[in-house]
C-alpha cells in the first residue's frame, strides 16, 4: 500500500480506506466522484462546495472530482491534496488547471465571501488552478471551524431577482449550456456548437423531445475555455 503526506499536511494513501475517504456528494446531491476524507473535511468542503453551487455557478454533473492518489500536477515532488481526501474539482472543464480570470469579478468577490465564512478552512488556487478547493489547515483547528457550521452545507439562498449579466469585454453574447440524458457529451444552444458534436438541428431535436437539459450559461469568454479544456482533455488534472 503506497502513503505518504500530501503537501497540506494530511494523511494520503493509494488505499481509501486507510485514510477514511467517503463518498461525497453534499445534502443537495452535488456528485464529486472520488469522494472526500469523511468527518469534518467532508462537512467543510460540503459547506463551500454547496455555497458555489447555489451562490456563484451551477456545479454541473461529470464536471467535478475529489479523491485521487497521485502527485501534485503542478510539482510532481508533492501528493497532491486530492490524493489525501482534502480537496475538490470545481466545474473542472470551465477551470482548467493554467487557466486563470475564468470567474468574473462578481463571482470572485462571493467566492472569497464562502471562504471567509468557513475561516480560512478552505484555500482556492485562484489565477492558475481556478477549479481547485483544498482544506488548509490541521485537523484540531478543522473541527471546530465544521462545528461552527449548518448541518448539509447551508440552506440554499432565499430566491431573489435574477441578476443582470455582467459585460464581458471579448463578447456580450451569453451562450446555453446543455447536455444529454445519459451522455456527459455538451452541447451549445447557436450560434455555435463543441467540435465533433452533432448539428444544432441535432441538439434541436433532443431539446424537443426533452432529451437534453440545461446546464449552465457561459460568456464568450467561458466558452472559448471550455472549447480548449475538451480539446486538451487529458491535460485537465488538477491538483
Amino acid at each position: 500500500m503506497a502513503s505518504g503526506t500530501s503537501y497540506n499536511g494530511w494523511p494520503a494513501s493509494d488505499s481509501k480506506s486507510a485514510i477514511g475517504v467517503v463518498p461525497f456528494g453534499d445534502a443537495h446531491g452535488l456528485p464529486f466522484p472520488g469522494g472526500v476524507k469523511g468527518g469534518d473535511v467532508a462537512t467543510v468542503l460540503g459547506y463551500v462546495c454547496t455555497q458555489l453551487h447555489y451562490r456563484v455557478e451551477a456545479c454541473v454533473a461529470g464536471w467535478d472530482w475529489g479523491y485521487s492518489y497521485k502527485a501534485n500536477v503542478n510539482n510532481p515532488s508533492q501528493l497532491s491534496c486530492h490524493a489525501s481526501g482534502t480537496a475538490v474539482d470545481f466545474n473542472a472543464p470551465l477551470h482548467p488547471n493554467g487557466s486563470g480570470g475564468t470567474f468574473t469579478d462578481s463571482q470572485v468577490g462571493t467566492i472569497y465571501s464562502i471562504l471567509n465564512e468557513v475561516q480560512g478552512a478552505v484555500d482556492w488556487l485562484e489565477g492558475y488552478d481556478e477549479m481547485h478547493f483544498e482544506i488548509a489547515v490541521n485537523a484540531s483547528t478543522l473541527a471546530r471551524i465544521a462545528a461552527s457550521l449548518p448541518s448539509g452545507g447551508g440552506p440554499a439562498p432565499e430566491p431573489g431577482p435574477e441578476p443582470e449579466p455582467e459585460p464581458e469585454e471579448e463578447d456580450d453574447d451569453m451562450y446555453h449550456l446543455y447536455q444529454a440524458e445519459g451522455d456527459i457529451t455538451v452541447y451549445v444552444a447557436a450560434p455555435g456548437v463543441f467540435e465533433g458534436t452533432p448539428n444544432q438541428e441535432y441538439l434541436d431535436t433532443l431539446q424537443g423531445c426533452g432529451a437534453a437539459k440545461p446546464i449552465q450559461q457561459v460568456s464568450g469568454r467561458q466558452l472559448d475555455v471550455l472549447r480548449d479544456s475538451y480539446r486538451r482533455w487529458p491535460k485537465l488534472a488538477s491538483q
